[in-house]
């Protein structure tokens, strides 16, 4: 028997990650106030079937039945009752596949059926798995009978996806939440197992097939009947060999390779997946998950929630401290996107790597040639010899017909050594003009920005609206600035953005002229923020 039937919890005490599941369901046989029907909600593998299955063996338990007035408890587990619902053989707990079942032909069966008596509990449960497939008819027929079914019947619904049950349907039952289980957890369990089964791992193996299940019992469990199989002591190859994409390193390194635009490098990644038979589907919503963390701990919030260790902590605040949350949702929603295109698709890598070049812009790649320059004739450069100085001079015919000479470079290069931050605001009308033939967008927002440091390498401008900084800090606007400060200046600098404090107000108000050339949807924004301070 594979291990996650052989191992599945018999008792409400023996749910994995279900606490408060299972204290308020104990409270409710314990005081004999039990509902005639159920909701049990939640990702894949938390155990709402499983308790569902103990819940009917609580209320069919024989052990209850004598003398205790309607009050029942744990299922004992040895009486005939128990034992017939373990092995599958009770007749009065009916389990139904809404996804195979989900016509009003079968509600209608079941409508007449839930009038017969029990053949030989006092209850009869009815154990509808998967509910939100049920069609729109069958929902409508099923729901008088789930409002007012006969005493002798109890109605517990399953389901992955909650938001898809009509609201006519969850607001006649008792909703239960059953929430990824801990690692913690999830690892004391595989521990346990592997004790029982006498199973030997080296360090670290638990942990590992823990963090891939992503909060799922079963799928841990799954995972380690599979790597079970090796020879001798298990170890981190005989893991990766079955998780492949779940480890959390590769996420964290799929992350940090797109955030920072290194698209070859993601790409070549992808190819490797394909490669090695990788499910994309469960890739794409594991990465979600994982850039979901990211992007709240770029918000301000206390991700320490998600139980990661120290040192997952470190590498998700490190990264949120890099890049703005912008950027983080705009990666998100691509991969959402994509991974619901990955069942249409011949190639389903392919909407993953569709994905990660539209978040990754062409100008933007690192180390990929640009545009222009691929266009462009290759120059022949010629060197003349003259008693003081020597030029380059690129051959007009290649191209080039720029003459430049290695003097004033150095004039210029020296200039820009000594500029100072009074310098910068000096020329600060003129670096606005550039951009503004380039971007006039640009110079509305950057009018309410204010040089605030500047270290010879990276100026600091002051910021006062977050959607300012946000718009400022995409990739392909701070080349522009950097590139336009540059000829100003006369010198290679960077500029970095910083909000202001929300008591600190702009120097340097939009002007009239700016704010016509800004979108619609740009303008309402800056006006939201501004009147929210």
């Amino acid at each position: 028997m594979v291990f996650y039937r052989k191992y599945r919890p018999q008792k409400l005490s023996e749910l994995v990650g279900q606490e408060e599941v299972s204290k308020t369901l104990l409270a409710q046989l314990e005081s004999g106030n039990i509902s005639h029907g159920y909701l049990f909600w939640g990702t894949r593998g938390t155990g709402k079937t499983s308790t569902a299955r103990i819940f009917a063996k609580a209320v069919n338990c024989e052990l209850y039945r004598v003398n205790k007035k309607g009050r029942f408890g744990e299922p004992c587990g040895k009486c005939e009752s128990c034992k017939s619902i373990t092995n599958g053989s009770n007749l009065d707990l009916i389990e139904i596949d809404a996804a195979s079942n989900r016509g009003i032909d079968e509600i209608r069966d079941l409508r007449e059926k839930v009038k017969l008596s029990p053949v030989s509990s006092p209850f009869k449960v009815y154990i509808i798995d998967e509910a939100h497939m049920l069609t729109s008819e069958a929902f409508n027929a099923l729901l008088k009978t789930l409002e007012e079914p006969p005493t002798h019947v109890i109605f517990i619904l399953a389901t992955t996806e909650y938001s898809k049950l009509p609201v006519t349907i969850v607001s006649r039952l008792q909703k239960f939440n059953f929430k990824r289980a801990k690692l913690a957890d999830i690892k004391a369990a595989i521990m346990q197992i592997a004790k029982a089964e006498k199973i030997n791992f080296k360090q670290g193996v638990a942990d590992s097939i823990a963090e891939a299940s992503d909060g799922s019992y079963r799928d841990a469990i799954s995972i380690l009947d599979q790597v079970s199989s090796a020879a001798g002591e298990i170890n981190g190859d005989d893991i990766k060999k079955v998780i492949k994409v779940s480890g959390w390193n590769f996420l964290l390194l799929m992350a940090e390779t797109l955030l920072e635009g290194r698209l070859k490098d993601a790409v070549l990644e992808v190819e490797k997946m394909t490669s090695e038979g990788i499910d994309f589907s469960l890739f794409a919503r594991q990465f979600v998950l994982f850039l979901e963390k990211i992007l709240y701990a770029s918000i301000g919030v206390d991700v320490a929630s998600f139980d990661l260790s120290d040192d997952q902590l470190a590498k998700i605040n490190g990264i949120a401290e890099k890049f703005p949350a912008s950027k983080i949702q705009n990666l998100i929603r691509l991969i959402l996107v994509a991974e619901s295109e990955i069942k249409i698709y011949p190639l389903p890598h392919m909407p993953i790597v569709l994905a990660m070049c539209k978040f990754i812009p062409e100008e933007s790649v690192v180390g990929a040639p640009k545009a222009e320059d691929l266009n462009r004739p290759p120059a022949v450069k010629k060197t003349l010899d003259l008693p003081d100085i020597k030029i380059e001079i690129e051959d007009s015919k290649a191209g080039g017909g720029l003459v430049r000479s290695e003097q004033a470079d150095r004039e210029k290069k020296a200039k820009g050594q000594n500029v100072s931050l009074s310098e910068v605001e000096k020329n600060w009308n003129e670096f606005l003009n550039r951009v503004k033939v380039v971007n006039a967008h640009v110079v509305a927002l950057l009018r309410a920005t204010k040089p605030l440091e500047f270290d010879g390498e990276v100026i600091v401008l002051e910021v006062f609206y977050r959607f300012h900084k946000d718009k400022l800090e995409e990739p392909k606007i701070l080349k522009i600035l950097d590139s336009k400060m540059e000829e100003v200046l006369g010198k290679n600098v960077r500029l970095k953005f910083q909000l202001a404090s929300r008591e600190a107000k702009p120097t340097l108000q939009v002007r009239r002229s700016d704010v016509v050339d800004l979108a619609g949807d740009e303008l309402e924004k800056i006006a939201q923020e501004i009147f929210s301070k």
